[in-house]
């Protein structure tokens, strides 16, 4: 079960850093300080958007997913005597 929460912090930090990335791209969209077309960047904006979401939404299932499983699997040791 130690692999699911690892594979969630994983995701987490994934997530966190396009969330970076997608703030740095915001601020230069907002600021009109980007070298690339502007339509390029809102593209590039979108898509971490999501992939931000995606991330940090996966972490928050596997987590979730984890703390169940070992919930049931503590109150079935306790019903089995162990």
């Amino acid at each position: 079960m130690a692999d699911i929460l690892e594979l969630s912090v994983q995701y987490r930090v994934i997530g966190t850093e396009c969330r970076k990335k997608l703030l740095e791209l915001e601020n230069a969209l907002n600021s009109g300080e980007f070298c690339e077309n502007e339509y390029e960047l809102k593209r590039r904006i979108t898509m971490l958007t999501a992939m931000s979401r995606d991330c940090i939404a996966t972490s928050n299932y596997l987590r979730a997913y984890s703390e169940r499983r070992d919930r049931l699997e503590r109150l079935r040791r306790q019903k089995a005597g162990i």
